[in-house]
């Protein structure tokens, strides 16, 4: 059995497509969330999410969650700007139907992969509360990426879930594999918005029990013709399609660990 594990697509349809095309015969497709803003296309992404059946799940992102409550999503400073320009721009080209169905989005689902425990969720369990680091969490066994999915104290958000086998997390863009605590945690990095100084889309696959990290190069230059006719400010128009070809973070004073 084949599951594609993948997350903040970020409305980058070509992204989406380039992994979907790589991956085509997965059994099964676990979205971490993030569907929508930054990117030109939502309604695509939103499209292909609603059409997903069982055994797929889609959860929700903070961005999911924000933009179909016409609200700025919990991310960095530097991007609150960027995020609510681009939402703005992207909203009415999603109908009701699709604001109802990222609205109805789970924070967190639970269920298994083989004989596997699984918990899937965006950012926390809740997909509320505040993100940040943890101070003083051994980084030699939670790097900081992970830190990100905690409120307040690692064991607080795994007696939540229940210790599984398998968390699947995403919002920081940065992949990674990790052990805590007897719960193998995943991160398949964004399909979207990919960073790392790396273009290329990123996302996960985990077959009979086995978990690798995937790149997949899809056609940026499509993507940002996208953005044409979009009402963006030229600024940050530019800034997003320099993020795109570059594979990184520009916004001013940005460190790589922050999260959008």
């Amino acid at each position: 059995m084949k599951a594609l594990l993948l997350s903040d697509i970020h409305g980058n349809w070509p992204a989406l497509q380039a992994v979907l095309h790589a991956e085509a015969d997965a059994d099964q497709i676990i979205c971490l969330g993030d569907l929508v803003n930054y990117g030109p296309q939502p309604a695509e992404c939103v499209g292909w999410a609603f059409g997903l059946t069982p055994p797929s799940l889609v959860v929700q992102g903070n961005e999911d969650r924000a933009f179909c409550l016409g609200k700025t999503p919990n991310c960095s400073p530097a991007y609150q700007r960027m995020a609510e320009a681009v939402r703005v721009a992207t909203s009415p080209l999603l109908n009701a139907k699709m604001r109802g169905f990222l609205a109805k989005l789970p924070a967190s689902q639970r269920f298994c992969l083989g004989d596997a425990t699984c918990v899937a969720c965006h950012s926390t369990a809740n997909n509320k509360e505040p993100i940040h680091s943890v101070p003083g969490t051994p980084s030699a066994s939670w790097p900081w990426e992970t830190d990100l999915i905690v409120v307040g104290h690692p064991d607080r958000f795994f007696i939540l879930i229940e210790h599984p086998n398998l968390l699947f997390v995403a919002h920081t863009h940065s992949p990674f594999r990790t052990d805590w605590m007897n719960t193998v945690v995943v991160n398949p990095g964004s399909v979207g918005k990919p960073l790392g100084g790396d273009p290329r889309s990123a996302y996960a696959v985990w077959e009979d029990g086995v978990v690798s990290l995937r790149r997949v190069t899809y056609d940026v230059e499509q993507t940002v013709r996208a953005y044409d006719g979009l009402a963006v400010e030229e600024g940050i128009r530019g800034q997003l399609v320099e993020e795109l070809r570059a594979g990184v973070r520009l916004a001013a004073h940005e460190p790589e660990e922050l999260t959008v």
